[in-house]
């Protein structure tokens, strides 16, 4: 039997479907392109060979380059904060949250290395455009997902009485560097990378220290 001509409907969402893929390739070649050789000095012509794409085709998945570093980074933070709510609901010991969040947070930063460097170099860029709320909207509910592991030790009596908010920019800025050097295809995994870490901090916020 001659199989039925796909309907509007059908067609509609697979169209929108290739598009996003379409454009997350778009922003992933570009976030290489600006890791390689800087955002300033990267031209849309740069862009436009590295593409594929003309510029009218280029234009067509995003709006310039501003709207490529607000792009670059929905492509990191979102999968990070999905797996973050995941880990925060499961409402492990606070010791093994802790671990787990900064187990994701290095896999993100391994798998989305390109993405999380350009932004870092250059966040400045779009602080003032109008999608910088969304921007530290997102980046606010993680740390406070890590904020809130940290309370709950303390509360629990598993971790000392710190001051939550400096012991999570203390945890992250262990972290958030790893950019600079991780090989995530080198001989230290990211899980091994942040177990390392976890290990550290954790001896220096844990009322028993030998539960690290």
């Amino acid at each position: 039997m001659a199989s039925k001509p796909a309907t509007a409907k059908t067609s509609r969402p697979r169209s929108a479907e290739r598009y996003q893929q379409r454009r997350e390739e778009v922003v992933d070649i570009a976030a290489r392109v600006f890791a390689e050789r800087g955002y300033h000095a990267t031209s849309i012509d740069d862009l436009s060979d590295a593409t594929g794409l003309q510029r009218g085709g280029l234009y067509h998945y995003i709006g310039g380059k501003q709207e490529l570093l607000i792009r670059i980074h929905e492509r990191f933070i979102e999968p990070l904060l999905e797996t973050a709510r995941e880990i925060a609901r499961r409402q492990e010991s606070p010791e093994v949250e802790l671990r787990l969040l900064a187990q994701a947070l290095v896999q993100d930063i391994a798998d989305y290395r390109d993405q999380v460097t350009v932004f870092l170099h250059e966040w400045r860029i779009i602080e003032d455009a109008p999608e910088w709320k969304d921007i530290r909207k997102a980046r606010k509910e993680f740390e406070e997902i890590i904020a809130s592991c940290i309370r709950r030790g303390a509360q629990e009596g598993v971790f000392r009485p710190l001051d939550e908010r400096t012991t999570m920019r203390g945890f992250l800025g262990m972290i958030n560097y790893t950019y600079q050097w991780l090989n995530p295809r080198g001989r230290i995994t990211p899980a091994a990378v942040a177990d390392s870490f976890v290990d550290i901090f954790l001896r220096g916020i844990l009322v028993d220290p030998e539960r690290a």
